[in-house]
């Protein structure tokens, strides 16, 4: 009788466990499923506000990156590399290793392109080299861990990318490149107040209603990325940079978001 007591308790005890494991493991299925049938009716403001912060740091490109500022010898149908930034090329972060984005217009004669990151005093943080997509699109590029250093806080850096155009020559001067001012901040203790109870849906409005720009279109990405054709998330989306006034929205809007271009360490 004991050992049969014996079993039934060990029995009992797996069947618990076994419940809680699965039941962990089906909330991030839980999630994506919400995620990807998002109602129609379904919209809040993804307004994004600019921090007062000050007048961003002013910045002048370095001729050794070659004279093409956006536009290039490649780049086809007078379309620019651009930077996901507000209309300042500066913004605000609370991430150690924020995720940047970066719009590729369609080009030619052309096959990598560099990102940089540095601080003001010009000294390189992280930069790598990297494959072209083959078409024209928006493109994320991780800063990763186990190669960089992390952002300081209250630490202002520059980041930009450039693309190698294939000269005969050898010349450097019609490379088109792009640079945006990143600053990590710490938040205050009301900011973290005001993500009690925040679902990823609502993420990005308090990101952006708190000038926090890289991590609001951070966390509008990945909404879209699960929801490509959502008409209400194609809105906020639109809202984001009318809001910010971001300098070439009227290509960075339609554009398609890539699977592309991320380094793995």
């Amino acid at each position: 009788m004991k050992y049969l007591l014996l079993i039934a308790s060990l029995s009992v005890t797996v069947l618990i466990k076994l419940w809680s494991i699965s039941a962990v493991l089906q909330r991030p299925v839980l999630a994506i499923a919400t995620l990807r049938n998002i109602s129609s009716s379904w919209k809040i403001s993804q307004m994004y506000i600019p921090p007062d912060r000050g007048a961003p740091p002013t910045t002048t490109p370095t001729g050794t990156r070659g004279q093409s500022i956006g536009s290039g010898s490649c780049l086809l149908g007078n379309k620019k590399l651009t930077l996901l930034v507000p209309e300042t090329r500066s913004g605000l972060t609370i991430s150690k290793y924020p995720t940047l984005y970066v719009y590729i217009p369609p080009y030619e004669n052309a096959q990598q392109a560099e990102f940089f990151i540095r601080d003001l005093e010009q000294n390189d943080v992280y930069n790598h080299i990297f494959q072209l997509p083959e078409k024209s699109g928006i493109i994320r590029i991780n800063i990763p861990p186990k190669k960089s250093p992390p952002l300081e806080v209250r630490k202002n850096y520059l980041w930009g990318v450039q693309i190698f155009c294939i000269s005969e020559l050898g010349d450097r001067s019609g490379n088109p490149f792009v640079e945006g001012i990143i600053k990590r901040i710490k938040p205050r203790k009301s900011f973290y107040n005001k993500l009690v109870g925040v679902t990823p849906l609502t993420l990005p409005t308090v990101y952006a209603s708190q000038g926090i720009w890289y991590d609001a279109l951070e966390s509008m990405v990945q909404l879209r990325r699960l929801n490509p054709n959502n008409p209400k998330l194609i809105d906020d989306w639109e809202e984001l940079f009318n809001s910010a006034n971001s300098q070439g929205k009227e290509e960075l809007i339609p554009a398609a978001i890539l699977d592309c271009c991320e380094r793995e360490d």
